[in-house]
């Protein structure tokens, strides 16, 4: 994956890995945007040159414009090439970040075969984050300790320089997402 970023254009590599990380989606041009930290017009332009080689499918649904990976021997070939298997930690971050109600993910330690991290928000899932503890566990042979935390004990330690919180953030919830 490193090698073929020192080859092609990062921007054109992001807005691919996008659509490869979930095939079945269809996103909107400012989604992709905003996904790809790839400026609108720059996305455009990368996006039209994807349809035109078939990577990518645009489709009208009224008037909204969206775009979805094409399914064919090139995007096959493209998935094979550039798919990188995730890292026990990554998994975790990314099933535990996908619940409304997670603000950030902190990484407290990390061994070769274990990691521990602070889960922040209110009413977490423990069961749910528990369970995935586990299967991580079983599958990949990676134990994560986690503790979860709300958001007022976050601000409250983030106050002890000792801890260091903000720079130990490894996941944190988009401002955009964040609803007050």
């Amino acid at each position: 994956m490193e090698i073929l970023k020192d080859l092609f254009d990062e921007k054109i590599i992001e807005i691919i890995n996008i659509f490869l990380d979930n095939p079945e989606k269809q996103y909107s041009l400012t989604e992709i945007s905003e996904l790809s930290k790839v400026n609108i017009a720059t996305t455009s332009r990368i996006l039209n040159k994807l349809i035109k080689k078939k990577f990518i499918k645009s489709i009208v649904i009224g008037k909204i414009r969206v775009y979805q990976l094409e399914k064919n021997e090139k995007t096959f070939a493209l998935e094979k090439l550039l798919k990188k298997e995730n890292t026990p930690l990554e998994i975790f971050i990314n099933e535990v970040s996908k619940h409304p109600r997670v603000k950030r993910i902190i990484l407290e330690s990390k061994q070769p075969k274990e990691a521990k991290v602070i889960v922040v928000g209110d009413f977490l899932p423990t069961d749910k984050i528990n369970k995935l503890c586990e299967k991580i566990k079983e599958e990949h042979n990676f134990k994560i300790f986690f503790v979860d935390i709300s958001e007022n004990q976050y601000e409250s330690l983030k106050n002890f320089r000792s801890y260091n919180l903000e720079s130990k953030t490894i996941w944190k919830k988009p401002e955009s997402l964040i609803k007050d």
